[in-house]
């Protein structure tokens, strides 16, 4: 279940657990994110897609994770983001994929390029 709320100028989305409805990841969405989505031609809906999505390759490097996969129309995006604390973290941006990044990415899941 995802739920989303807003506070002043921050947008907050929560997927939570079903078992007893505690948020188990938090993603927030601030005035620059919203910036960086538009200054790359990417809507809010496709980031929220492609971060809940199955199938997706998840890479951690540090505070900073990066989460590449597709959107519900199958556009092909990664997403930017930084933990600000266990399981909470702040969209930076997001970017479409190129065809060499997807070959790379079909080639990491282990599926037919």
């Amino acid at each position: 279940m995802v739920s989303e709320r807003r506070h002043a100028d921050v947008e907050v989305s929560q997927l939570f657990d079903d078992a007893d409805g505690v948020p188990f990841e938090v993603y927030v969405f601030t005035d620059e994110t919203y910036d960086n989505l538009v200054a790359a031609e990417v809507s809010p809906l496709s980031v929220i897609e492609v971060i809940h999505a199955h199938g997706v390759v998840r890479r951690h490097i540090g505070p900073a994770m990066q989460i590449a996969g597709q959107d519900r129309n199958g556009t092909w995006l990664v997403v930017a983001l930084i933990e600000d604390g266990d399981d909470a973290y702040t969209v930076a941006s997001a970017r479409h994929l190129d065809d060499v990044e997807i070959e790379a990415i079909t080639q990491i899941k282990g599926e037919p390029a």
